[in-house]
């Protein structure tokens, strides 16, 4: 029965953002509970931490994490882009939301320009923006081959920036791809502007066809413009907090410089040891496949719901990633803007239909997006998912 959904549910005391009883969540951002691996971990754990075990785990650890899980995810890597990956190429993390606050003050003087896409991942503008260090944050569109390079080169010319972060691949919110053609232009950019690209790219790995798009950095020649950051948190677990930067050794050497690293020694050595163990006993390269066949059932399953319950909706079918980026624009045209998405009456009508997602406005920089909602679809399972268009498509109606 549709009122004994939803089944996948998760609350007190873990979790941040925890699913409520009764409502579908469709803006929750991260993989359901039946997915987190904690046998495999506690199996990892008891190898790693278990009796013989080296006691100088538990100290300060190598700047840029210790070289025999650096050898590993290199050769993970390796396998997994299709593109070769050194381990002095890396440097482990404590997940990209930390690798992007350590960038931003690394490759960023205190008050300069920094440009991100237009829309971006919601958090994401709240870490560049940190009034400690001033940056001003530029917005540039983003539309199907991700980020508008045309309009980046109008805004270079008036003045420098600092860095540009984008999201490459299966982007938040949009889930688009930056075509390769603009991905090479963009690396050319930052080689005659003197900028670093910042690739947030936690969903590369999550690409629902025979081949990964191109990791960013695959997309240079040695000019060392491209920080790639790499995540953990959407193919093993979030709560472990731990990540990796690929770039150029010399990009590398300036984040292991940054002066939490200096003082507290390598990020978080001991997850990185059980880690190392998932990756060593091929347990990630069974579990990332087994995240792809899954998300792609389960992208399949949302689309599907849209195209039936919401058929004048506008949204790019997903290729990979975690979400749709769904414009509703054509189903409101007959909605005052002053009750339209966003608004008190919108939030009324999804509550009433016990269903929730992210707001398309959450997600702008300066763009208008407030007929615009992220839809996630790596939480539910299938039916839920549908049932939580259905909901969607009735709080719709009730606005009309």
């Amino acid at each position: 029965m549709v009122d004994s959904l939803p089944r996948t549910i998760q609350g007190p005391p873990f979790a941040q953002t925890p699913a409520l009883e009764g409502v579908i969540n469709l803006g929750l951002g991260q993989p359901s509970p039946g997915l987190l691996p904690l046998p495999a971990l506690a199996e990892a754990a008891a190898r790693t931490l278990g009796a013989g075990s080296d006691p100088l785990l538990l100290q300060y650890g190598f700047m840029r994490g210790y070289a025999g899980v650096r050898e590993a995810l290199a050769a993970f890597l390796t396998r997994e882009y299709r593109y070769p990956v050194a381990p002095e190429e890396l440097m482990i993390t404590g997940g990209n939301s930390m690798a992007l606050s350590f960038a931003s003050q690394v490759f960023a003087r205190a008050g300069g320009r920094v440009v991100c896409e237009d829309p971006t991942y919601f958090l994401a503008h709240g870490i560049l923006a940190n009034p400690g260090q001033g940056l001003e944050v530029v917005g540039v569109p983003v539309d199907d081959e991700g980020l508008d390079l045309d309009a980046l080169e109008q805004l270079l010319a008036e003045g420098p920036v600092e860095f540009v972060y984008c999201i490459p691949n299966f982007h938040n919110p949009t889930g688009v791809c930056l075509s390769p053609d603009r991905a090479a232009r963009l690396v050319a950019l930052a080689q005659r502007h003197d900028f670093v690209i910042l690739a947030d790219e936690p969903y590369g790995m999550l690409y629902h066809g025979e081949a990964p798009p191109p990791c960013m950095v695959s997309h240079e020649r040695g000019e060392g413009r491209v920080l790639s950051l790499g995540s953990f948190s959407k193919i093993l677990g979030p709560g472990l907090r731990l990540g990796w930067a690929h770039g150029h050794p010399d990009l590398i050497a300036r984040m292991a410089s940054h002066g939490s690293v200096r003082s507290g020694g390598g990020l978080n050595p001991v997850i990185s040891a059980l880690v190392h163990d998932t990756i060593d006993g091929g347990f990630l390269a069974e579990h990332v496949a087994g995240l792809r066949a899954t998300f792609a059932s389960r992208a399949a399953a949302l689309t599907r719901a849209l195209r039936e319950h919401l058929p004048r909706a506008r949204f790019l079918a997903p290729t990979g990633g975690y979400f749709v980026w769904l414009d509703l624009e054509p189903e409101l045209r007959e909605v005052e803007a002053s009750v339209g998405v966003g608004t008190a009456a919108w939030a009324a009508a999804l509550s009433a239909a016990r269903v929730q997602c992210t707001q398309g406005s959450r997600c702008a920089v300066t763009r208008a997006l407030d007929r615009h909602v992220r839809l996630c679809f790596a939480f539910y399972e299938e039916d839920e998912l549908e049932e939580g268009v259905r909901r969607l498509a009735r709080a719709l109606e009730d606005l009309r």
